[in-house]
């Protein structure tokens, strides 16, 4: 079957207004094209960045595709993927005939939450001593950031630190700066701040910032940053297997473990 007959995949990125963060996206991109060889791969954003997701649709279009699989790279199931994307992908496959499958976005995966673990061990210390401060993007959309919550709770069970304080890097509260004071004031020596975000960009900077004016109010306490998620094998299998859930297959070992009702079902566009 030709690459034109067969649906193309579309992955859609929020884009940002750092570059290094948008050619971690492209990355990524690359990786899964690699992945599913055979199939077409394609990268979009929803804004910030080029190419966003009309454009490549055009192209696409252009090329003969006549079905896209479309799967938003974005954490939680907030505004831009209830509202947004689905709106520029109804758009576009009505004004050039497309068959558009809209996948789930990446939600609280349970795996995930094994990628924090590891971010959390990369920056070392022991449990008892810790005191992590969890960093998610926030949402105006209140069941987005509750599920943020159920998994700052699953992450503190599971990794038995002292103390995990949830807060968002924006939109809403308790904000970064809450959070490290809280945990500063925990009475532990170390802060680890795991940052529940997918690529590098302004926030990452943001978070960077805010932990240096805790390290100088806190000279007694040692702070760590954590990596975000990008680049952990991980992420590419929670990516792959949202593919492959549009195409009927069965997600992947982790399936079963979702947790997150409030992640939207596949559907038509």
């Amino acid at each position: 079957m030709a690459a034109a007959d067969k649906p193309a995949v579309l992955l859609v990125g929020h884009g940002s207004r750092d570059p290094e963060g948008n050619r971690e996206f492209a990355g990524l991109v690359d990786r899964i094209r690699s992945r599913f060889s055979g199939r077409r791969v394609e990268g979009a954003f929803l804004e910030l960045a080029r190419p966003e997701i009309p454009e490549t649709l055009d192209r696409l279009a252009s090329e003969g595709v006549r079905e896209v699989w479309a799967v938003p790279v974005i954490l939680l199931p907030a505004r831009h993927v209830r509202e947004e994307i689905p709106e520029i992908l109804a758009e576009s496959a009505r004004r050039l005939g497309l068959r558009v499958r809209y996948g789930r976005p990446l939600g609280s995966h349970p795996a995930l939450l094994a990628v924090l673990e590891d971010r959390l061990r990369e920056v070392g210390g022991a449990a008892s001593e810790t005191a992590v401060v969890l960093v998610g993007r926030g949402s105006s959309r209140r069941e987005a950031n509750a599920d943020f919550y159920r998994l700052t709770r699953l992450f503190w069970e599971q990794t038995g630190v002292a103390w995990v304080e949830p807060c968002f890097a924006g939109i809403t509260f308790p904000d970064v700066p809450t959070a490290l004071e809280r945990a500063a004031g925990a009475g532990l020596r170390r802060v680890a701040v795991v940052p529940y975000l997918l690529f590098t960009g302004v926030l990452m900077n943001r978070i960077r910032d805010w932990v240096e004016a805790a390290r100088r109010a806190h000279p007694g306490v040692s702070f760590h940053v954590g990596r975000y998620l990008a680049g952990h094998p991980l992420l590419e299998e929670v990516v792959a297997g949202r593919i492959e859930e549009l195409g009927g297959r069965r997600e992947s070992q982790w399936a079963e473990l979702s947790w997150s009702d409030s992640v939207p079902e596949t559907k038509i566009i």
